[in-house]
């Protein structure tokens, strides 16, 4: 099933939780993911990273249902990119995972290189202050442009968009953004790279969505799948958490 498509699955924890859902969901982590989840300060938090990584293990067992969401063992890659380390599945399952404060989501798929992100969209951010010290001189040109509201939305629209395609490429934060520019209309999402960035903008599809009002989550398909590998999103398994 992810070998020819993208699976998305999107949670907001206002609705998935529910009373002892959070109990079911950390019965599944592993015990180094129990001790992560114990050591935020603030309950809100700690609730997120379970049902964050908890999601993430009932999805890759959604797609692979032979294998029980208890049963699944990761490792890092050089910059820190999580991966599939157990077991073995029929096709090599590849995940990317994000949260943010009351949204979780991840993306599974037979291809590498594929990542999402989800970002609270606040309205208190000064766009352009941040634009100009992360952010490609076209998208600062194109913000300024822009009245405020619009520039917000547009500031979140590029910023999950860019840790999407650093995500999809395992490069974590070591690849400044300002090294590639986002180009966002109605029509199309497209990506350019400055000249010793060695990557195809044709190789990359984006897609964008609002799980809710006060999110943005942005995907990057880097399969060069003929037009982009469709995408399914998938409601929050949260019965089988709870079984």
């Amino acid at each position: 099933m992810a070998d020819d498509r993208i699976e998305l699955f999107v949670g907001l924890i206002e609705t998935i939780d529910a009373p002892g859902a959070a109990d079911a969901c950390r019965r599944l982590l592993s015990v180094d993911e129990r001790v992560r989840a114990d050591r935020f300060v603030f309950e809100r938090h700690r609730r997120q990273y379970i049902f964050a990584h908890a999601m993430l293990r009932l999805a890759l067992s959604r797609v692979a249902p032979n294998v029980a969401p208890s049963d699944w063992s990761f490792g890092a890659g050089r910059y820190g990119r999580p991966f599939v380390a157990a077991p073995a599945t029929s096709i090599a399952l590849h995940f990317s995972l994000s949260h943010a404060d009351g949204c979780v989501a991840c993306v599974v798929s037979g291809h590498e290189a594929v990542g999402v992100d989800v970002e609270t969209v606040s309205r208190r951010v000064a766009p352009l202050s941040t634009a100009n010290r992360f952010f490609a001189p076209e998208e600062v040109e194109t913000l300024r442009s822009l009245p405020e509201p619009a520039a917000i939305e547009r500031f979140f629209d590029y910023w999950t968009l860019k840790e999407a395609y650093l995500k999809a490429r395992g490069f974590g934060l070591n690849l400044p953004l300002d090294a590639f520019a986002m180009q966002v209309s109605r029509e199309a999402i497209e990506i350019s790279f400055k000249p010793d960035i060695a990557d195809d903008p044709s190789g990359w599809r984006f897609s964008l969505c609002s799980p809710s009002p006060s999110h943005r989550l942005a995907i990057a398909d880097g399969s060069r799948a003929d037009g982009g590998l469709p995408i399914s999103r998938n409601a929050w398994p949260l019965q089988e958490a709870a079984e």
